[in-house]
């Protein structure tokens, strides 16, 4: 860790760090939290009030083994997430918590590809390419079989090494050079990349194969690069003539709240209600409205702001007109964008009950104040903006079905539109000609 203090200083540097950012986040229960941090203050002010503080100079005092300077207070951290039984809290130590944010920032480092596992090839097939990736660049193409990895000279096939053992073989650091053969139409090509920094892909996207009237919007999750990456898919779809779209949310885990709002600022009115937030309190009920947001330039947060033009920009084009694919796999985050357009009447809902996950998670960077990571904990619970709340039932599709049995073992990439009942399911229920 970057340095040492007593144990009561340390509490109370985590819990000011806490509540410090946890006003910041809610101003509007600032007078609250101002209260909480004074007491706070008094409580671990004084040394002698502490008992863990009283331990520590036992053992500093008395112990042949001391704690030396270098003391990691990790596992104390992880002692104080344990007791308060948050399932979703967690601490992450440097390393992680930069990997991390460079994830929610939709940035990757690599040759920039999707792949799935294609058993009966023994190979791996890549299902996208990121953009601006190196392997982009490339020419790498959806449908190439990555067959053998070239290593110091020596090729190994992807049959010998397995698929997370070539996959591992193929990741690497930034700079270093991946060296690989494809196969494409029957012809082997090899390719030598080098790995940089690209950006991950959110959002996929593609005129439906079965009715060209309908586009299909598939959201892998929200990060902050989601936002342009769905507008971008939204004006290609209805420049192709889409009348009509499905947002496929299943298997989205969720993600970051700007990211959302700047998402769904896209389909509703200003001053609509995106999200209502509760503390301990679950009577009173926070909403955050639809409006103009602003970050910082120098932020990494500015891809997720919302201009005057942006609000309500595809809603015209979706109202009515669209559905929402979901399943057990669509949580937090995408349960919120898939209620907040079944709310509106935007969207109905086809596919299976979902996850269930209605409490929100602030991450804290504990460096600010000496410690290296960042500590994750719940601290709200949130409701969609006029329907009852989620949080450990679910939401029940408007058209409930079953992925066919015979699809439950093929990667949801490499179902094609025309045998994925949900989805012509989703075309059904939105009486498509």
């Amino acid at each position: 860790m970057s340095k040492k203090i007593s144990v009561s200083v340390f509490i109370f540097v985590l819990l000011a760090a806490i509540l410090l950012s946890f006003m910041g986040a809610y101003a509007v229960s600032s007078s609250m939290y101002r209260k909480n941090l004074t007491a706070l203050e008094e409580r671990y002010a004084k040394s002698d009030d502490s008992k863990l503080d009283r331990i520590l100079e036992l053992l500093s005092t008395n112990a042949l083994y001391q704690i030396g300077d270098d003391a990691d207070f990790s596992g104390l951290i992880d002692w104080f997430i344990n007791e308060t039984g948050d399932k979703y809290a967690h601490y992450y130590s440097a390393e992680e918590f930069d990997a991390m944010n460079a994830d929610n920032e939709g940035k990757g480092v690599g040759i920039g590809v999707m792949v799935v596992e294609n058993s009966e090839e023994k190979a791996i097939e890549v299902t996208s390419i990121m953009p601006s990736s190196p392997a982009l660049e490339a020419g790498i193409q959806p449908g190439d079989l990555i067959v053998s990895v070239i290593e110091n000279g020596k090729k190994t096939t992807v049959a010998e090494l397995g698929f997370e053992g070539a996959l591992k073989k193929l990741r690497g650091d930034e700079g270093t050079t991946a060296e690989f053969t494809v196969m494409r139409g029957g012809e082997e090509k090899t390719f030598s990349i080098v790995r940089r920094e690209y950006e991950s892909l959110s959002v996929t996207y593609h005129v439906n194969a079965v009715n060209p009237k309908v586009g299909v919007v598939k959201l892998i999750q929200f990060d902050l690069t989601t936002p342009g990456q769905f507008a971008a898919a939204m004006d290609s779809l209805i420049l192709s003539g889409c009348e009509y779209f499905l947002f496929d949310v299943r298997y989205n885990g969720g993600g970051d709240l700007a990211s959302i709002t700047a998402v769904l600022s896209f389909m509703l009115n200003k001053d609509d209600i995106v999200i209502r937030t509760a503390g301990r309190d679950e009577t009173q009920k926070y909403p955050t409205k639809v409006g103009v947001v602003q970050y910082p330039a120098s932020s990494a947060y500015s891809a997720c702001n919302v201009s005057a033009d942006d609000i309500g920009k595809y809603r015209s084009a979706v109202m009515g007109k669209s559905a929402v694919l979901a399943n057990g796999s669509t949580a937090s985050a995408a349960e919120l964008f898939t209620s907040a357009l079944r709310d509106y009447e935007i969207a109905k809902v086809v596919g299976t009950v979902t996850y269930g996950k209605g409490s929100m998670q602030s991450i804290y960077d504990l460096r600010q104040f000496g410690y290296d990571g960042g500590l994750k904990m719940t601290t709200r619970l949130y409701y969609p903006p006029l329907s009852d709340g989620y949080n450990g039932i679910g939401i029940k599709p408007d058209v409930e079905v079953e992925l066919d049995e015979a699809l439950k073992n093929k990667n949801i990439y490499k179902i094609t539109d025309s045998e994925d009942n949900q989805m012509n399911a989703a075309i059904g229920a939105l009486g498509i000609n």
